[in-house]
């Protein structure tokens, strides 16, 4: 009796063991195999940076968190002295920003600046979702050894991932995912790139979290306000196509009561940017130059047909407008 339970507790073993070394050597997360000279698919940017800042807490003094719209910033454009970090990750939430910035100032992470860059769906998706998120699982001090677990134990892949229409991501550098040779295709078959049928399908979000949404940036904003720390906030230039699939109310409400809490830059709505296709990879991800646009506008003072500088006292006066241009442009289309 004894032999067979040996037996069987040795065939565990070794399934366990050939799990563990399986996902370590196939392992595309960047949890466990911490190169990312090469091409990859999308990692989990969420727990990497956020290992990555925290072992490395005076490196970086500026930060701007956002979903994966904002990877197409530079933040190294931006002139002022600051040493930028991009903590882009997908679907990244303002719930989880404040956990991140709490947990940089609990290790003593040197922050002068936090930009943060909010999403249609910034008030719709629920962080706990993202808990057990291989893509997506944050990087807390109380549960790491539940995220290797994770990793290590997940049904394995016993070859590498196809990375070549992935991206180089620049983990210890910028923080951003680098994939300039899309941009040279684009350049290259413009018209091809503005008639993609990828241009008809909008990304769509259901939920109503606005309350809870405006609590963690409440929270955050007290946090920089105590630790000295300047605040940007702005809103992502979605494409249109995606734009109008939303509930314009309830974002527009969103929006209102975000000018009660801060002054924000607000790049959405229907422009000559979120209309034209060859601004975007598809209706979810702005190009590069339209990152440009973002930072020449907040630091620079350009480009001032794009982007509003949304306050207390005008912000009934957006959003007016931008009801406006809404019937407009589609009564027009």
């Amino acid at each position: 009796m004894k032999k067979y339970v040996f037996r069987l507790l040795g065939i565990f073993l070794l399934a366990m063991f050939g799990t563990m070394a399986c996902n370590y050597i196939f392992d595309s997360s960047g949890v466990l195999n911490t190169d990312f000279s090469v091409k990859r698919v999308e990692p989990n940017q969420h727990f990497v940076k956020m290992r990555y800042i925290l072992s490395n807490p005076e490196k970086y003094n500026a930060f701007c968190f956002g979903s994966s719209r904002i990877g197409n910033i530079d933040l190294n454009k931006i002139d002022n002295g600051l040493r930028y970090y991009n903590m882009t990750y997908s679907e990244g939430l303002p719930e989880e920003w404040l956990l991140d910035l709490q947990d940089m100032v609990k290790h003593g992470v040197s922050i002068k600046q936090v930009m943060i860059g909010l999403d249609d769906f910034s008030i719709r998706v629920d962080p706990k979702q993202h808990e057990n998120d291989l893509l997506r699982v944050p990087y807390r001090d109380d549960t790491l050894w539940k995220t290797y677990a994770l990793y290590l134990l997940k049904k394995p892949k016993l070859k590498k991932e196809d990375a070549s229409r992935g991206s180089v991501y620049d983990i210890y550098g910028s923080g951003r995912p680098l994939h300039p040779e899309v941009d040279e295709y684009i350049e290259a078959n413009v018209e091809k790139h503005l008639q993609d049928e990828r241009f008809s399908k909008p990304y769509e979000y259901k939920g109503n979290r606005i309350a809870e949404t405006m609590e963690s940036l409440t929270k955050l904003k007290e946090l920089c306000d105590d630790n000295g720390i300047e605040l940007i906030v702005f809103v992502n230039p979605v494409n249109a196509v995606t734009y109008r699939s939303n509930d314009i109310s309830e974002l527009n409400a969103f929006k209102y009561q975000l000018a009660q809490l801060t002054n924000y830059y607000d790049f959405s709505g229907l422009n000559e940017i979120t209309t034209n296709n060859y601004y975007y990879y598809e209706t979810s991800h702005y190009r590069p130059m339209v990152g440009d646009m973002i930072v020449d506008r907040i630091f620079h003072n350009g480009q001032r047909n794009f982007g509003v500088l949304v306050t207390r006292d005008n912000v009934k006066e957006h959003l007016q407008k931008l009801e406006e241009e809404l019937d407009i442009k589609g009564s027009i289309e």
